[in-house]
């Protein structure tokens, strides 16, 4: 099986400068994370490499070149090939432009599963996926959070719609979109692989490859026009740990009163 992780790396919601005359997020100065969604892509995928090396795993993002680094490590954490579609042209493109950015690559590889992240920490329009699917013609679903099964010829999946959870099987090659409550673990490079020299396995893809028109990349091809960006306040939570004891029950039965909840 050939599978497609779409990922994305975004600012950190605790690391990252802001420029409020501009209203943007600066990503060159902000420490970027792999979005949490799309961790779930790459760890169910190399869990499938893991369970049969036949299974062949792509990670393709767009992005900075800074991410160079953090990219590798996905090929030392197993992956096969890791592709940074990088290039001036794309800067300010919105999920519309990106889609086709993205679909312009995937036009000449081979795939059984495409899997990304329904969700984005710096966006959460959730369109990447189904735009991707309907560029390619492809079936898709959003808010996976179960593979059960992932055959050659179809996918058994459950997904959560309104509250309910769907089980579904899907004809492939499709596009998934995964969401975080998947909790899978992507685990640490392993300390002998640090240094491990993967330079073979990583592509920088730019628009002198892909050869898109101006009018359909960047902000000039971006039709969504953003009035206004809010940016989050986190507020941190203080946490009390207590025992599984008759004390440790009075305290979290006197907590729950004192919210409302009992």
């Amino acid at each position: 099986m050939k599978i497609i992780c779409l990922i994305k790396y975004v600012p950190d919601t605790d690391q990252f400068e802001y420029n409020y005359e501009t209203d943007r997020i600066n990503r060159e100065k902000s420490r970027l994370i792999l979005n949490p969604d799309d961790k779930q892509a790459v760890a169910w995928a190399l869990q499938q490499k893991k369970q049969d090396a036949a299974v062949s795993v792509r990670i393709v993002t767009m992005g900075p070149m800074k991410l160079e680094k953090e990219l590798k490590d996905l090929i030392r954490l197993g992956a096969d090939q890791v592709v940074l579609i990088s290039d001036r042209q794309f800067a300010g493109s919105d999920s519309l432009a990106t889609s086709l950015i993205l679909t312009s690559y995937l036009r000449s590889q081979e795939y059984d599963l495409i899997l990304t992240g329904t969700h984005t920490l710096d966006g959460g329009t959730g369109h990447i996926g189904p735009q991707v699917a309907e560029l390619l013609d492809l079936n898709q679903f959003s808010n996976v959070g179960k593979i059960e099964e992932a055959a050659k010829n179809y996918t058994v999946v459950e997904t959560l719609q309104d509250n309910r959870i769907f089980r579904l099987k899907i004809q492939n090659p499709c596009v998934l979109s995964l969401i975080h409550q998947m909790n899978l673990r992507l685990g640490f490079v392993r300390y002998e692989n640090i240094d491990k020299n993967v330079d073979a396995q990583f592509s920088l893809v730019t628009n002198e490859t892909l050869k898109l028109s101006a009018d359909v990349i960047g902000r000039k091809g971006s039709p969504t026009k953003v009035l206004r960006n809010v940016v989050a306040k986190q507020t941190r939570v203080m946490n009390q740990v207590v025992q599984v004891d008759d004390q440790g029950i009075e305290t979290v039965v006197a907590y729950l009163k004192e919210k409302g909840y009992l």
